[in-house]
């Protein structure tokens, strides 16, 4: 099957050239080396076509074989010291590594775990998406500009539970500028604002390809968040510190940072 999806993201690569374009321009950012970058785009689109065989199969990971898929979770203390302060936890992600298999793992670990999701354009792949995480026990918020899925949120920390959100993406334009990859990028508000209203801690928590296509889920140590009374301030020094520790993590495995349009472009702060 991996060989499978070997020969699929190399066909990708090749007949998407606005693709393979975009996602150059992104990790042109990242790395300096431009034969590095051009390595990197090809590895990419191979990993995504090994995330994608892997999600389409989610459905049917269970507790007796899943282990073969990984390597363990490195950091797991930090997720279970979050249950022992009775708020829940906040599991930061991003469009890095298999941020959807990073679901079903926690849940088949016996961590009851929402996620939080944007409505998709075709609402058919949406519901199929939520068919699936459902199979696996995972329950769905799905975002919204109102304070309906936020009330949702907090409503499952307050039942010490885990809500898991990806965090490198603005999805509505109301982001808070911070500095990432030397550009001035809007980030989303959402994961430092729900840890200010909920005192939940914030778990920066990764599933990544290694080198003998196992996954190691890593969580890292809980952000250390500024609470100084200025909610403003706050909120734009905790964000910062959010897009820092990401760009450590996609400078590490850029060839898994799936972003197939020109992300520094369109999150810009103008």
């Amino acid at each position: 099957m991996l060989y499978m999806a070997y020969l699929i993201g190399n066909f990708y690569w090749a007949v998407m050239p606005k693709d393979r374009e975009m996602v150059h321009r992104n990790l042109s950012r990242v790395l300096e080396n431009p034969a590095e970058v051009k390595k990197a785009v090809r590895r990419l689109f191979i990993n995504y076509a090994k995330y994608l065989v892997d999600y389409t199969r989610m459905d049917l990971l269970r507790q007796d074989n899943f282990a073969h898929l990984t390597e363990g979770f490195q950091g797991k203390e930090y997720v279970d010291q979050s249950f022992s302060l009775g708020k829940g936890g906040l599991i930061l992600t991003a469009h890095l590594g298999n941020w959807e298999m990073g679901g079903v793992f926690l849940t088949l670990m016996g961590y009851p775990l929402n996620v939080i999701t944007a409505q998709d354009v075709e609402t058919r792949l949406h519901d199929y998406r939520v068919r699936l995480r459902q199979v696996q026990r995972i329950k769905v918020i799905t975002l919204n500009d109102t304070l309906s899925s936020s009330l949702a949120i907090l409503q499952a920390l307050k039942a010490n539970e885990l809500v898991a959100l990806l965090g490198d993406r603005d999805l509505f334009g109301k982001g808070i500028p911070v500095q990432f990859f030397g550009q001035t990028i809007l980030f989303p508000i959402g994961p430092a604002l729900l840890a200010h209203l909920s005192e939940a801690t914030l778990i920066p928590t990764f599933v990544l390809m290694g080198p003998k296509d196992k996954y190691i889920c890593r969580a890292e140590p809980p952000i250390e968040l500024q609470r100084t009374g200025n909610r403003a301030k706050d909120l734009a020094v905790n964000t910062q510190r959010i897009a820092t520790l990401m760009e450590k993590l996609i400078r590490f495995y850029p060839d898994q940072w799936y972003t197939f349009y020109d992300y520094f472009s369109k999150h810009r702060v103008s």
